[in-house]
């Protein structure tokens, strides 16, 4: 196998117009990804499998995703350093998975039994995870060093945004007892947002990566994860490691947890809408954080991100608390932990990048 080295971006500054169409698909994502995790799914297992295996069935599906969830990324981004086309090396990718990534949200709305919604499940898992792995190339590619808190801000606005519009979408339409028709909308958003991300990326893969001299496999998987290992950039990765198995771990039970504790009366609804106070609590520090961070560094972020995070899970570990209100406030208190970690989780990794000259 080769090494390669991506060359640095030319230093020419982003407008704000640019900076909100390369994000762009960091909207449809979070679209894409929050309502089919946190309320989709669980909504359609309680109709497909027995209350007293809900769990179990939940658990092998988001357990064998998560084996593609952490696998095609990296696959996919090494496949994106070495590609060479003429539309650039990450768009191509973007595009075609995106595309293909349809197909299993037709499978998921069309689903009348378990396999198949399991089938589905992991058909997204592959192509919009392989599509996003190439997008997340695109802005160390492209953006200016000097701008990558602004960038990072951009990210996260867009991030919170799509989550935020994904769960009011499901909100309405699990109101409207219709909710299995928010994957044909989440299609639609995919597409619609990836064809602004892929003009705002132009230029991007059009010179052809320097290959190093051919070394044996093991030595070159070796040398791939070596980052991981030493160094800030696997510090970054740590980081973000926990917070979003910390994420993980609560959320794919938030819709169980609030009909079988709190006893709403619509449990898709409420966790749309408990969603939606999050995103609320955290978009307003998505905005603002990476730029600021720029001047005042990303460290006190992460910092202040994790008190208010784990403050939010300690009362719900020793209170478990059925109070609407309660439940709410700590919505609030979460989004804006939420908010400050994304602000500058981009910002973070580009800092870091332990190959970028």
């Amino acid at each position: 196998m080769n090494s390669a080295v991506a060359a640095a971006p030319t230093q020419t500054r982003f407008g704000n117009l640019r900076h909100t169409a390369l994000s762009s698909l960091w909207f449809g994502f979070n679209f894409h990804w929050l309502p089919i995790g946190f309320v989709l799914i669980q909504s359609q297992l309680r109709d497909l499998v027995p209350h007293s295996s809900f769990g179990s069935a939940l658990g092998a599906m988001v357990g064998v995703g998560a084996i593609f969830a952490v696998t095609v990324p990296p696959l996919v981004g090494q496949l994106s350093d070495y590609l060479y086309t003429p539309w650039g090396r990450r768009r191509p990718l973007i595009f075609g998975c995106t595309l293909l990534n349809l197909v299993g949200l037709g499978i998921m709305m069309t689903a009348h039994s378990y396999a198949q919604l399991f089938i589905g499940y992991l058909w997204i898992q592959l192509f919009a995870n392989a599509a996003g792995a190439a997008y997340a190339g695109v802005i160390p590619d492209v953006v200016p060093n000097p701008e990558f808190g602004r960038a990072s801000g951009f990210l996260a606005a867009m991030n919170q945004a799509g989550g935020l519009a994904g769960v009011l979408t499901t909100s309405v339409l699990a109101g409207m007892h219709q909710l299995v028709w928010a994957y044909a909308v989440i299609g639609a958003i995919t597409v619609l947002t990836m064809i602004p991300a892929l003009i705002a990326s132009r230029g991007e893969g059009m010179t052809r990566i320097v290959r190093g001299p051919s070394v044996p496999l093991l030595a070159s998987a070796r040398n791939f994860l070596a980052p991981l290992w030493s160094g800030d950039f696997g510090w970054v990765i740590f980081t973000r490691l926990m917070v979003t198995a910390a994420i993980t771990i609560v959320a794919y039970f938030l819709s169980p947890f609030f009909n079988d504790i709190v006893r709403v009366g619509n449990a898709d609804q409420f966790t749309s809408n408990w969603l939606g106070i999050v995103f609320v609590a955290a978009i307003p520090f998505g905005i603002t954080g990476g730029v600021i961070s720029d001047r005042l560094g990303r460290k006190i972020f992460v910092y202040l991100s994790g008190a208010a995070q784990s403050l939010v899970a300690i009362v719900f570990i020793v209170l478990y608390p059925p109070q609407i209100p309660l439940v709410i406030a700590l919505g609030l208190v979460y989004g804006l932990g939420y908010g400050l970690y994304y602000a500058v989780d981009w910002a973070l990794a580009c800092d870091t990048l332990p190959d970028r000259s």
